[in-house]
This record gives C-alpha cells, structure tokens and sequence, in this order.
C-alpha cells in the first residue's frame, strides 16, 4: 500500500493465532468505543484517559500528515510556539529543532488551525480540572508546555494503529510503512493539488528540489491523464495551422 494513501486505508483482514482478526471500520468504531466504555464503566477516569490518548494520537497524526514536519520537530512545539490568532496559523519551529538548523514557520491550514484551537482548550480544561484538588488552577497553558504529549514509543504504536486498521506494514512496492511515511505523503498531496515544484520544495524545507520530486513524492499516485486532459483543446484553424507547419 502507498504511503500516501495511509489516510484512507482499505482494511483487510488479519488472521492471527486465535483466529480472524476484523480491522477496524469507521462505522463499527462508535459500537466498539461503547462496548469498552461498559467494561470500564466504574473506572470512568480511565476512561477519560483513553479517549483522550486517542484523541490526541488522532490529531498528531493529521499534524503530521498536514505539515510535513518530522517527528522530533513535532515533538518539539510548545504552547508558545503555536500562532493561531492572526491572519495565517503557524508553528514556530526553533532553529535548534529543525534538521536542517535554520529554523521555520510552518503554516497551518484552517481545519487544523481550528483543531489544535479546540485541543488546547480541551487541554487547559483537563489541567485546570487536575489542578483543583491542589488549589492551584492555572488560568492558561504554559508557554513552555509540549503541545502534543509524544510518547518515545511511538515508532511501536503507529505500528499497532496501522494493524488495527488492517494496513499492511510493507506496500506492494516494498517499502515499510513508519511515522515517517506521513511527510511522504505531506509531499504526494503537494504534487497531486498543483503545487509547484519549487513551492513544494520550500514546504518540505528541502536544501535540493531533486529530493522534494524524486523521493518525497509518488509518482504512481500523481493524475497525469488529468493533466494531459487539462492541456487546452485546439480550434479548427489552430488544427490547421498546425498542419501547415
């Protein structure tokens, strides 16, 4: 399976040693969250905690995906490097983070600009709730605070995500799926909206367009009969000319 396709996976099923295992559909999602809701009915801290794991994950992801930033770059935004207020989001990517070490603004677009306003919210919520019995209730998130709680095994749970929802780990082509794969697809969608290879290039915040192009974008999932039915269409006397000459 492409790396850019891991967004919109088709699931398959998965036999293991107790039997067939049914990945995860959208639509049996809801059913199954309730049925582990009823299990852990009197642990409803628990529960909490869960959901909002799977919340966050669900965003990181997306993050990931929409941005093209790297996992340790994302892991390195903080509260005070998130700008959402003003005419374009961005985050702030210090230049001690970035691979490249010169440091950028990485634009964020409106639905996920609009996300990560509704995640920090529900973050300060669940602090402000946590802080209660301390007496102590912080009327903000901390400047200093990670955005997104990065666990350091994550490489072993986006492995577990791509099982459950039935994605095999190595494509058809044979490469692996890993967290890294969501920055090839942040350059695939590049290519498959127009972009230009330039603009491409500064999104990705590669030194060599060659890299953008050749590496970080599928061409197998690129719709080049679409652009050769976008080329204009010749008139008569164009066609007539043409002969001509």
């Amino acid at each position: 399976m492409a790396a850019s396709q891991l967004l919109c996976p088709i699931p398959k099923r998965k036999v293991t040693s107790r039997g067939t295992k049914e990945p995860l559909f959208f639509e049996k999602l809801e059913d199954l969250a309730n049925n582990g809701r009823e299990i852990l009915k009197e642990k409803p801290e628990l529960i909490s905690d869960l959901e909002w794991l799977g919340y966050q994950r669900s965003l990181i992801y997306k993050a990931l995906a929409l941005t093209g930033l790297r996992k340790s770059e994302l892991a390195s935004i903080t509260i005070g490097q998130v700008w959402l207020n003003i005419k374009q989001s961005y985050l702030e990517l210090k230049a001690k983070d970035e691979k490249a070490g010169r440091g950028a603004q990485i634009p964020l677009r409106n639905d996920l600009a609009g996300e990560i306003k509704q995640f920090m919210k529900e973050k300060l919520a669940r602090m402000q709730n946590k802080s209660r019995k301390a007496g102590n209730v912080p009327a903000r998130l901390p400047a200093a605070l990670p955005l997104f709680d990065m666990p350091d095994s994550m490489v072993g749970i986006f492995d577990r995500d791509l099982a459950a929802a039935g994605i095999e780990k190595t494509d058809e082509r044979g490469r692996s799926l890993d967290v890294h794969a969501l920055r090839h697809t942040f350059g695939t969608h590049l290519s498959k909206a127009g972009v230009s290879p330039r603009v491409a290039q500064a999104a990705m915040r590669h030194s060599s367009i060659d890299l953008t192009m050749n590496i970080y974008t599928d061409p197998t999932l690129l719709d080049v009969a679409g652009a050769i039915n976008a080329l204009p269409k010749f008139t008569d006397s164009q066609a007539n000319s043409a002969k001509i000459a």
